[in-house]
């Protein structure tokens, strides 16, 4: 499921969204500081062959994640929070669009 996460992608029935990429940079900016962090996520975002800014589906974040995950340390330890957030979000997308007594 890819979805655009444009303006909040809120799933209404659960008032969550999927991370974006303003959440992602915030996360790193708590723990590297803002510059570091910045910089961290221009750089996975160059690996995943993304434009820092232009992070808009849930597959360009979870492209950009899984880089920055391959820088280890406390860099995929955020990344892997992205993906459990990641992971949750398209879960719930995928309950809150099934019909009522499908039954998941």
């Amino acid at each position: 499921m890819v979805a655009k996460i444009e303006g909040g992608g809120r799933i209404p029935a659960y008032g969550y969204g999927a991370p974006t990429e303003a959440e992602v940079v915030a996360s790193l900016a708590r723990v590297f500081g803002p510059q570091r962090g910045s910089e961290a996520w221009a750089k996975a975002c160059r690996a995943a062959g993304a434009r820092v800014g232009a992070v808009t589906t849930t597959a360009q974040v979870t492209r950009c994640a899984q880089a920055l995950a391959a820088e280890g340390g406390a860099f995929a330890t955020v990344a892997r929070s992205v993906d459990i957030r990641m992971r949750t979000y398209i879960r719930l997308a995928a309950t809150a669009a099934a019909p009522a007594g499908g039954g998941t």
